[in-house]
């Protein structure tokens, strides 16, 4: 498979007048992954929730529940996966995660009770959440320095795309075939497009090959990344990579574990319940799926636009920015009660939490370095995936004893308050005087 994989690379170089760097194969192959992914995402879950809880008489709490389980198996998972991706890289972890990811939703199509329900939603959850989603910013992450900004927007970018084509063609199997045959179809498509790009181009990082990040050469590699922060906090000259322990030993660490552990409560809070708030709200299945498909389009565009600016202004403060600017837009969908509100917080929230997915990737790597990424995600993930695990629990609860999502909104709008507080004194630690507490 190395020689393999060396020979596509020199038929890309000779085509291209070796100009293409392999990175950006790497970004290609991540963002398919991404793509599929989205199988597993909260608004392709979403699309599912009325359709078996009206087939089976279950409460949404009972549907969440199998969600809050996976999630939280996939942090334990995430604290075994994470190393393992440092030592053995993503090709052959990616290639397994997918065939049993896609085996799994197949699945889904197949259960007949409330257990079997449980072991497939919380087994496809836990490997996305616990595998799949923490590699693809980890291997992004090894690739590039000075352009990780765009590399990572790119790929992720595949989760919008994914977000906005899969719940939009699970919908309309849905109502044409029924949810079994959407799940069984998801499968299919998740198997299809991810299993021979993985096996081909995955590596793990440019020194494998014979190269550097961001493909520069050998005798002017600066490492540095240009951004703009206060003037009391320089930016680095060349990343350096903290160990687990020493990233540990910095208050930014907690700080930014804060701040990501609260939009991964409230991002899968909101946008596990997106789809079923609105047709909640009086909009029709068919109107209320555009608008889910709207929201997904304009957070492409968020993403790209906000990785680039990570390049040029800190990753500390476009975060702060973001967590403001989401919670306006939570703002806007507790206002909702008709299909021009829907499309307004469409635009505003879909702008600003596309970007989100990027920078929850790229703020452990700009602060802590890319050698030991791996394992710091497999540390700081398990909280990370309880938070996504409670968040749609918490407001599926709130729904099911108040029958109405107002009020875990509010809480929501607070929380993305407190987690952009938390940004703005989460200054990058300076590795000398981490490295030196003893």
């Amino acid at each position: 498979m190395q020689k393999g994989t060396l020979l596509v690379l020199k038929g890309v170089k000779e085509r291209f007048g070796g100009k293409i760097y392999y990175g950006w194969v790497i970004v290609a192959t991540m963002a398919i992954a991404n793509i599929a992914q989205t199988a597993e995402f909260n608004p392709v879950i979403g699309v599912f929730l009325k359709p078996i809880t009206e087939e089976f008489g279950w409460s949404r709490a009972m549907y969440a529940g199998a969600i809050t389980l996976g999630s939280f198996l996939g942090g334990l998972v995430a604290v075994v996966a994470g190393p393992l991706l440092d030592r053995f890289g993503p090709r052959k972890i990616l290639f397994a995660a997918f065939l049993v990811l896609g085996a799994v939703i197949i699945g889904l199509g197949l259960f007949k009770t409330l257990w079997q329900f449980y072991i497939v939603m919380s087994t496809s959850r836990a490997i996305v959440q616990g595998v799949i989603a923490i590699s693809t910013g980890v291997v992004i992450s090894k690739w590039f320095i000075q352009k990780r900004g765009r590399a990572i927007a790119i790929s992720t970018a595949g989760t919008r795309v994914g977000n906005a084509i899969i719940p939009l063609g699970v919908q309309i199997i849905i109502s044409s075939f029924g949810w079994r045959v959407a799940a069984i179809a998801l499968g299919a498509f998740t198997w299809a497009i991810t299993l021979v790009p993985i096996a081909l181009f995955l590596r793990r990082s440019p020194e494998d090959i014979g190269l550097l990040p961001d493909g520069e050469e050998r005798h002017s590699r600066s490492n540095t990344r240009e951004t703009l922060d206060d003037v009391n906090e320089p930016t680095t000259q060349k990343e350096v990579s903290f160990t687990p322990r020493e990233a540990m030993r910095s208050r930014a660490f907690y700080l930014v574990l804060f701040a990501s552990s609260a939009a991964f409560f409230n991002g899968a809070g909101v946008n596990f319940n997106m789809f079923a708030y609105f047709t909640d709200q009086g909009i029709p299945d068919d109107k209320a799926i555009i608008v889910l498909t709207v929201w997904s389009v304009l957070g492409f565009f968020g993403g790209m636009f906000t990785g680039f600016l990570t390049e040029k202004i800190h990753v500390r403060w476009m975060m702060m920015v973001v967590f403001l600017l989401i919670s306006v837009g939570v703002f806007v969908m507790s206002l909702i009660n008709d299909l021009r509100t829907a499309y307004i917080f469409a635009i505003v929230h879909g702008l600003c939490f596309g970007g989100m997915p990027m920078l929850q990737q790229i703020v452990w790597a700009d602060y802590f370095g890319r050698e030991s990424q791996g394992a710091i995600r497999g540390i700081v993930t398990p909280i990370q995936m309880l938070c996504n695990a409670l968040g749609p629990l918490a407001a599926t609860l709130v729904f099911d004893n108040t029958g109405s999502y107002i009020s875990i909104f509010y809480v929501f709008i607070i929380i993305y308050i407190i987690a952009a507080l938390a940004m703005a004194f989460a200054r990058s630690p300076q590795y000398k005087n981490v490295s030196q507490e003893e």
